[in-house]
């Protein structure tokens, strides 16, 4: 379930290299660079919730599975947290008195990368997304002299 309507851009990032001859692409994992706008401030303020909203967006479910988290509260508010599955991560920060937060999704493919971002939105309920994605990795020329 894509809930990305209210995206104001998508931006697809190609790392190419300058040098000349035949490449080929690596892809290890997708990032996503993200901000979310206008959520609501209660969303945003308190660690503890945003720490849960973000073991429930890299596992899919609101169990304690093993997902490390580690989060700092910011007084009077605002949060910067992280999650680590493993095969995902998730890093945000989040300006509650301006309903805003940028979040950095890093997952093995594009597909986990995106339901990550969709259960994201399904908790902090931003009611504008922009998104940037890199496909991360190596690009080895074909074409070495040996």
């Amino acid at each position: 379930m894509r809930m990305m309507p209210n995206a104001c851009l998508v931006e697809n990032f190609e790392l190419t290299p300058i040098q000349q001859g035949a490449y080929k692409r690596c892809i290890w994992s997708y990032h996503l660079v993200v901000e979310f706008w206008n959520s609501p401030f209660e969303l945003l303020a308190e660690a503890k919730k945003v720490e849960d909203f973000l073991r429930y967006a890299i596992s899919g479910h609101n169990k304690d599975n093993g997902v490390r988290a580690i989060s700092y509260q910011f007084k009077p508010f605002g949060v910067s947290a992280q999650v680590n599955s493993g095969q995902a991560h998730i890093y945000i920060h989040t300006w509650p008195e301006n309903g805003y937060s940028a979040i950095d999704i890093i997952a093995e493919n594009k597909e986990k990368a995106y339901e990550i971002l969709d259960r994201l939105q399904e908790k902090f309920l931003p009611e504008k997304v922009c998104v940037a994605e890199v496909a991360r990795g190596i690009t080895q020329n074909e074409w070495e002299e040996t």
